[in-house]
């Protein structure tokens, strides 16, 4: 008898995968020949290692040079939606999220924000700060999955001193461009739900939504709509009488509680994915529908386990890890249960 398939999904934040003659945002930010191999070959060290079937990456400027490195690794299948801005000669901004996969990739699309929302909020113009990717990817037994990878606005200020008339109060500034971040970035999380509520309903997939969400889903956090859209869309559901009709929300669950739950201990005491100076803090995420939620009716796959790996991070080794990333990788396996 055939052991029952699994699978294997990562998010990976690559800090500026950038291949040289070119530099990231600033003229001289450019790796040496040697610094550049090495960023290679830890991002390597990590496929080899954890051999995900899936992966999910952000902060992507050398998208060719990433797809031939996958390649070699294994990884038939590379998407990207959109491409990095170039701004002068060699240098660029806005890198950009992408998808590689051991299993044949169907269909890819952006997820574009929807004008008529964005109108009806006030907020015509606002658009994604980096496009969010949709892919569908076809799995053995499990069948069709839709992946999403995002990368979030960053809690960097979003503020142009330029456009001032004059700058005499850094601080209140800097205070403004923080909030104005987290108004864009929990803007695109309202954008992002709406925008895979209305795939869910045309097609009805299983949906993986994976990424830099730069801030915690804590129920305090603007994104923490990412995972209260179902309940919201089943209160609607219910005050409609839709179920029998075949309503179908997206419910989005935390892998790591999903893969807790089918540990007989308390679990995984979730490691931080970033660190600004001594203090950690979890930023990366993998998010997944009823199909993957244990007991629901709808589950075809239980996550088995979900890992954060961030040796580079709390021990790095300066001879392999000096241009790894400063976001750790978080990693789930899945195993298929039933059609």
């Amino acid at each position: 008898m055939s052991s029952p398939f699994r699978f294997r999904i990562a998010s990976v934040n690559l800090l500026n995968y950038i291949e040289p003659p070119l530099a990231s945002y600033e003229y001289d930010a450019i790796y040496t020949q040697a610094q550049w191999q090495q960023k290679q070959q830890w991002l390597q060290q990590f496929i080899e290692q954890q051999q995900p079937d899936i992966i999910g990456f952000q902060e992507v400027f050398s998208c060719e040079a990433l797809q031939q490195q996958l390649l070699a690794l294994g990884y038939p299948f590379f998407v990207v939606v959109q491409q990095p801005e170039l701004v002068s000669d060699y240098i660029y901004h806005k890198p950009v999220v992408a998808l590689a996969s051991r299993y044949e990739v169907t269909s890819c699309a952006a997820l574009t924000a929807d004008p008529a929302l964005l109108s009806a909020a006030g907020l015509a113009g606002l658009h994604f700060s980096r496009l969010p990717l949709r892919a569908t990817i076809q799995l053995p037994a499990f069948g069709a999955l839709d992946c999403c990878v995002v990368h979030l606005k960053s809690k960097r200020p979003q503020l142009d001193l330029t456009l001032l008339p004059e700058v005499d109060n850094s601080s209140l500034h800097a205070a403004f461009g923080s909030w104005a971040s987290t108004v864009q970035r929990g803007t695109e999380a309202h954008l992002l739900i709406h925008a895979l509520c209305q795939r869910r309903q045309q097609q009805r997939l299983p949906l993986v939504l994976m990424g830099d969400l730069n801030d915690t889903l804590s129920e305090a956090s603007p994104l923490a709509i990412l995972t209260e859209a179902g309940e919201l869309w089943q209160q609607q559901a219910n005050a409609n009488g839709l179920e029998a009709s075949g309503w179908n929300p997206v419910r989005l669950h935390d892998a790591l509680a999903l893969a807790n739950q089918q540990q007989a201990s308390p679990g995984v005491v979730r490691p931080a994915t970033h660190y600004y100076g001594s203090s950690g803090s979890v930023l990366d995420y993998i998010l997944l529908s009823d199909e993957f939620a244990g007991q629901h009716p709808a589950c075809r796959a239980d996550v088995l386990s979900y890992h954060t790996v961030d040796k580079h991070l709390v021990r790095p080794d300066y001879s392999l890890d000096a241009y790894s990333s400063d976001h750790a990788p978080v990693l789930i396996e899945c195993q298929f249960v039933r059609p």
